[in-house]
C-alpha cells in the first residue's frame, strides 16, 4: 500500500475533490483504481478525471457524483498497491534503508537509518553501531558511485564526512532555540 495523494477538501458540487499529490510520480491517470480507508473499511476508487489547478489536483471519482457524498473524506490519503516504475538511478527510500555503505577504499562506513528531504537534496544518514558514528552523506552523483541491492559505495571528498557532522550539529544547535 503506497500513499499516493492527500485529499485536502471537496471541489464543487459533482463530487470532485482537491488533492495534494504526495508522490514523485505521475500516480493520478484516467481509469486508475485506487482506494482509500474510511472508518476501518477500504473504498476502491477509480478515477474518472483528473485535472491540475495550482499546486493540486482536481480528481472525479468514478464513483461520486455529488458533494455529498466525498465531504466526508476531507483528510483521507489515496493509495494504491503498486510502485511506480522507476527510471534509471531511482530508488524508494524503503530499498535504501538497513543498505550497508562502503567507500571506494572499501572501508565499511555503516548501514543506512534514515533518508532526509532537504532543500538541497536527499541526504543519506548512515550509522556504524560498533564505532558508534554518524555520517550525513548527500545523495547525488558525486559522491554516489554505486547502489545494489546490498551496498552503497560512495566517493568521500576529505573531510566531507566531519563537515556534515558540523553541519548538522550548528543545525541542532540553532534549532534550539
Amino acid at each position: 500500500m503506497y500513499e499516493i495523494g492527500l485529499i485536502t477538501t471537496t471541489h464543487g458540487i459533482k463530487g470532485e475533490v482537491k488533492v495534494r499529490n504526495l508522490s514523485d510520480f505521475e500516480r493520478f491517470n484516467k481509469w486508475d483504481l485506487v482506494y482509500i480507508i474510511y472508518n476501518k473499511e477500504k473504498i476502491n476508487l477509480e478515477i474518472e478525471n483528473v485535472r491540475s489547478q495550482a499546486k493540486n489536483l482536481i480528481v472525479k471519482f468514478k464513483e461520486f457524483n455529488t458533494i455529498n457524498e466525498v465531504i466526508n473524506y476531507k483528510g483521507l490519503i489515496i493509495y494504491r498497491n503498486e510502485r511506480a516504475e522507476l527510471l534509471e538511478n531511482e530508488f524508494y527510500y524503503e530499498d535504501l534503508y538497513d543498505l550497508k555503505v562502503y567507500d571506494n577504499l572499501n572501508n565499511y562506513l555503516g548501514t543506512v537509518n534514515e533518508v532526509m528531504e532537504l532543500p538541497h537534496g536527499e541526504v543519506l544518514v548512515v550509522i556504524n553501531k560498533e564505532s558508534n558514528k554518524r555520517h550525513l552523506i548527500p545523495f547525488v552523483d558525486e559522491f554516489i558511485v554505486s547502489v545494489d541491492d546490498e551496498k552503497i559505495i560512495i566517493k568521500p571528498i576529505e573531510g566531507l564526512l566531519w563537515l556534515l557532522i558540523l553541519l548538522q550539529f550548528f543545525q541542532t544547535f540553532l534549532m534550539s532555540f
